[in-house]
């Protein structure tokens, strides 16, 4: 039974959803969807109103179509976004810069207090284990981080 309306109807169907849009593959995809639909719903074909049901069906597809065409936005309808390259390389380089005077004053450093720093900071290390490694007390360790995060901050 589908067989047969298939090769009845497609043609026609085709025809007809052809008046209402203009691009061939959307024309296309308009009657498979019809098709689809008619499949779907196969058992309730087979009646004297089988026309009515097709060009029903076609009429449901294409204002489907239509309206998800209306929901979607065009790229030229879109607001320009601004080159956001220029200030992302600007911020990168403020960062390196930033980065880089931290470096630097790090290396000002005295000796011991840079090696503690260094391992508190950088190489996650407990003020305890820090103490026990250099063998000196936790609370040389923990005057030690206090002036080196002292220097840093006020040398910004």
């Amino acid at each position: 039974m589908y067989k047969s309306i298939y090769y009845t109807y497609k043609d026609r169907v085709f025809s007809y959803v052809a008046k209402r849009v203009k691009d061939r593959n959307d024309i296309l995809d308009i009657s498979q969807n019809v098709f689809v639909h008619l499949w779907q719903y196969r058992e309730s074909l087979g009646g004297p109103d089988n026309e009515n049901i097709i060009f029903k069906t076609c009429n449901q597809e294409i204002s489907n179509f239509f309206s998800k065409k209306s929901n979607e936005i065009s790229p030229d309808l879109l607001p320009e976004r601004p080159d956001e390259s220029a200030e992302s390389l600007h911020h990168k380089l403020k960062k390196e810069k930033m980065l880089q005077k931290i470096e630097n004053n790090i290396d000002l450093l005295p000796t011991t207090r840079k090696q503690i720093l260094t391992m508190s900071k950088l190489e996650g290390m407990t003020q305890e284990h820090i103490a026990d490694r250099l063998n000196i007390s936790r609370k040389s360790v923990k005057k030690q981080l206090e002036k080196a995060i002292l220097f840093l901050r006020s040398n910004r």
